[in-house]
């Protein structure tokens, strides 16, 4: 399969008979990050390996630098395999989201090809549901469903203390892939966000931890994933403090360089 504008690196060569009953977990770069902090996570506990890498020209025009080495934007799947070989698991997130809708439209409906030929037959899709801060719980935030089959629905809804979306628009490729997944090869997809503080919607330096860790503790409990404690709500407040003190330190050190414009600098790097 190709599509313009979208490169393939693959690192593994497989078959689809190579995948146990496998499922789909995504969380794609969004509000606070919450569903990307959630399939980072993930990735690191599970060690999954990395099947196939997507360089898409609607990506940011910039290089990632990380150690000095430079990369491109780009969309990734990763899987884990089942030791007891139930149930294998395809992880896919992103360093950024497509710049124009139709390019997100573009990347979503080629992702959703590659689940359907992956033979996945369900995906979950992590993202947040921004909500007035005052009406966040400041223990346990609140996770809302949505889905792509009512009968999904009601039985998630059953087992869980998730709440029901009545109406609204989840914006970018989290709420589109399951939707085109459906549409085009009836493939069942549940999307669950978790809320968070309405400000992370126009700052861009918020990332709600509490709300990534939320949705990893749910997934945990809903599909008997083999996640680990790593981290936990108890001690989210220092690992936030933490990620903010190296925020701060990076923004320190940006204002030591004269030849970025003071007013576009947050603009001009991608980080």
């Amino acid at each position: 399969m190709t599509e313009s504008g979208i490169r393939i690196i693959k690192h593994f060569d497989f078959n689809e008979e190579d995948f146990n009953d496998p499922i789909c977990i995504l969380g794609m770069p969004g509000i606070a990050d919450v569903g990307k902090f959630a399939i980072d996570s993930l990735i690191g506990q599970l060690d999954a390996k990395n099947l196939m890498d997507f360089i898409f020209d609607d990506y940011p025009a910039g290089a990632i630098v990380d150690d000095s080495l430079l990369s491109a934007p780009k969309a990734e799947i990763l899987f884990w395999k089942d030791p007891e070989q139930k149930r294998d698991i395809f992880l896919i997130t992103a360093d950024a989201q497509s710049l124009t809708p139709k390019g997100i439209y573009r990347i979503s409906n080629f992702l959703s090809e590659i689940i359907f030929q992956c033979k996945i037959k369900l995906i979950i899709a992590l993202g947040a549901y921004p909500v007035n801060s005052r009406k966040i719980n400041t223990k346990i935030p609140k996770i809302y469903v949505s889905s792509t089959n009512r009968e999904l629905l009601e039985k998630f809804l059953a087992k869980t203390n998730c709440n029901k979306i009545q109406k609204g628009v989840i914006i970018g490729a989290n709420g589109l892939i399951p939707t085109l997944a459906k549409a085009r090869f009836n493939l069942d997809g549940i999307v669950l966000l978790a809320e968070t503080d309405n400000i992370a919607m126009v700052n861009e330096d918020i990332t709600d931890l509490k709300a990534s860790i939320t949705l990893l503790e749910m997934l945990k409990k809903s599909f008997t994933l083999p996640i680990k404690k790593k981290y936990s709500l108890d001690n989210i407040e220092d690992i936030t403090k933490s990620l903010q003190n190296k925020r701060d330190q990076l923004e320190k050190d940006l204002n030591t360089f004269q030849f970025v414009d003071t007013e576009d600098k947050r603009k001009s790097l991608y980080i």
